[in-house]
């Protein structure tokens, strides 16, 4: 079986409501190989073992297994027969609380049980292990706990404008002479101006294709507890189109602000233009302090439509504006992985830190990643 017939498949069934990310993909086809000439029996069970994470999408697999394959060969010590092609609406809409769009009854349910989330340390060194696509509902809830406890202490810079202080190496000259009125010209006291030091802004542009949905949505999660911390965030999700969600993630119900982003986000679970978006979001905001001198996370596995080479010259022109570049690839937390996609190649040279994203351990990397120091200008 070829791998574009396995990443068909896949497709096929996310697009039937299952979470299915890249990694699962991959191990599709490599148990596959692993296999001497595998009949339709054989790929039924590999692809059940792989890409089934719950008991419940086993209707919707088997109906969409009969549907691409064909039904597999069965004997009185098999398999027992497979349902009819047909998708149960019911267990759709279950399994839409794991898809990619983002779902009001899911975000409530999270927010709802995330601070009764309780782990023993067992249990939470697996949870931050286990990727993002692979969880069920009730690790997601204890994961969203998770992330809402993550905050860096982001680099600053300093300012451009002075402010009064107690003491500083600048003279007030303006507060001397208004604090001088009262006693006929004479000082009593002379006030001092400092250069404050600022916060870096942290810009979060999130890939929302097919195969990003678990992870962009952790992302805006960790994106909607930083914004709520009181931190400097600007957020856009990156698709067809660049669009910008920052004003989405302002309400203070994560619950509100997933809703929200599912409305305004027109191309969520669609194609990928990484390319267009990110010169889009240099043409836009390239003056601004979203990109000039902020923290820009990239979250994307780097499978674009668009021509790398307009990726390649946007992130050239990103990374001379902005103080870091972290680009999140969930591909990466595959230990076989290698950036050979034409986009993610054309990317990569002007990335500082390259990171999986795929799971609570890779966010606590990213994380010391923007706090850590830069070391060059």
């Amino acid at each position: 079986m070829t791998g574009r017939t396995c990443v068909e498949f896949a497709a096929l069934l996310r697009r039937r409501g299952l979470v299915i990310g890249p990694e699962q993909t991959t191990a599709f086809y490599s148990a596959l190989h692993l296999l001497e000439r595998p009949g339709l029996r054989e790929i039924y069970l590999a692809g059940r073992a792989v890409l089934v994470t719950q008991r419940n999408q086993y209707p919707v697999y088997d109906a969409t297994f009969v549907e691409f394959f064909g039904p597999p060969a069965v004997d009185d010590h098999g398999l027992p027969p497979l349902p009819p092609p047909a998708v149960p609406t019911s267990i759709v809409e279950r399994e839409a609380d794991n898809s990619g769009t983002p779902s009001a009854k899911a975000a409530d349910r999270v927010e709802e049980q995330a601070d009764e989330a309780r782990l023993v340390p067992s249990d939470l060194q697996v949870l931050k292990a286990k990727s993002f696509a692979l969880m069920s509902p009730e690790e997601r809830r204890k994961a969203a706990a998770l992330i809402k406890r993550l905050s860096p202490e982001l680099p600053r810079r300093r300012g451009r404008r002075r402010e009064p202080a107690a003491s500083g190496p600048h003279l007030d000259v303006r507060g001397l002479l208004r604090a001088a009125l009262p006693t006929d010209g004479e000082p009593m006291r002379l006030p001092r101006r400092r250069v404050p030091s600022r916060e870096r802004p942290l810009t979060l542009v999130i890939d929302v294709s097919g195969s990003m949905g678990p992870y962009a949505l952790a992302l805006l999660r960790f994106g909607h507890a930083m914004l709520h911390a009181g931190h400097h965030v600007e957020v856009f999700t990156a698709g067809v189109h660049l669009t910008r969600i920052t004003e989405s993630l302002r309400r203070s119900s994560v619950d509100a602000a997933l809703r929200r982003i599912g409305t305004d986000v027109d191309d969520w679970d669609g194609g990928t233009l990484l390319g267009s978006s990110m010169r889009e979001l240099i043409d836009r905001f390239g003056a601004h302090s979203a990109v000039r001198g902020a923290l820009v996370v990239v979250c994307s596995d780097g499978l674009d439509r668009d021509d790398p080479e307009t990726l390649g010259t946007a992130m050239r022109n990103l990374a001379r504006r902005a103080h870091r570049v972290v680009w999140l690839n969930p591909l990466k937390g595959d230990p076989r992985y290698r950036p050979l996609a034409r986009g993610m190649a054309a990317a990569l040279p002007h990335v500082d830190v390259f990171l999986a994203g795929h799971n609570l351990v890779s966010f606590e990397e990213m994380c010391a990643a923007l706090t850590a120091r830069r070391t060059a200008a």
